[in-house]
């Protein structure tokens, strides 16, 4: 099945809804809605994170390290026959994505602990999961759910995204079910604000979106997720 690497800077930012709500009025008038967007309501995204057994994920992203990956099952509906499997990898602000497509019941065996089931793609993508996921014992952590607003700019290969509505749940990993009891991720009235582009960000987006007055962050969903499962008194942070 076809692969996609993405490599691209990323921003991250807390934005209020009162902002959210004048961001989308503007970015209207000067950026293309995602395809499967509609400006001010957005689509579903369902992720299911994994993570070793000491949880080096979560400690590399909550010790600040420079270099550091993700490792995700991602779905846009339930109903849905094919998975991507990603790692995220980041250095510092650059993230390169990594992206594979399997089967819907290769993403169950795999949730199982059936690793096995990645080598029969021969894909280098899902060769490289498996040596990192037998290596590490790593396995299913939680899956976030959110509504995502977006916005592209071909030119600067510019992706504008704004998170939405944030739950998440650690009890139950069948990423298909219509059924999962969600916990809301409290971010006190906020959003979630994404920016991605290749070599620039255009000044006019920067004035558009008045980015010196927002909150930017170095923000994680997965670790945002997992705080409702923590271990330590500073995975609130």
């Amino acid at each position: 099945m076809n692969n996609l690497q993405v490599k691209r800077n990323e921003l991250k930012y807390y934005i209020s809804n009162l902002e959210y709500q004048a961001m989308v009025n503007k970015l209207v008038h000067v950026l293309k809605p995602d395809a499967f967007s509609t400006p001010g309501k957005g689509y579903f995204i369902r992720s299911l994170y994994f993570d070793s057994h000491d949880d080096e994920c979560l400690y590399e992203k909550q010790s600040g390290d420079m270099f550091r990956a993700k490792y995700r099952m991602r779905i846009y509906d339930t109903k849905t026959d094919t998975v991507k499997f990603e790692i995220k990898n980041k250095a510092n602000n650059q993230i390169f994505k990594e992206t594979a497509t399997i089967s819907k019941k290769s993403a169950y065996k795999i949730i199982d602990g059936e690793y096995g089931e990645l080598l029969t793609y021969n894909n280098p993508i899902l060769n490289k999961i498996f040596k990192k996921f037998t290596e590490k014992q790593y396995k299913p952590k939680v899956i976030i759910d959110y509504t995502r607003d977006a916005f592209m700019f071909d030119f600067f290969n510019l992706r504008i995204t704004f998170d939405k509505d944030l739950h998440s749940c650690n009890t139950d990993f069948d990423i298909f079910s219509d059924n999962l009891h969600t916990i809301p991720v409290i971010l006190e009235g906020k959003q979630i604000m994404e920016i991605k582009y290749e070599t620039a960000l255009p000044e006019y987006i920067h004035r558009t979106l008045q980015l010196d007055a927002v909150e930017r962050m170095a923000i994680s969903k997965y670790t945002l997720g997992r705080r409702f499962f923590k271990i330590e008194q500073w995975e609130d942070n």
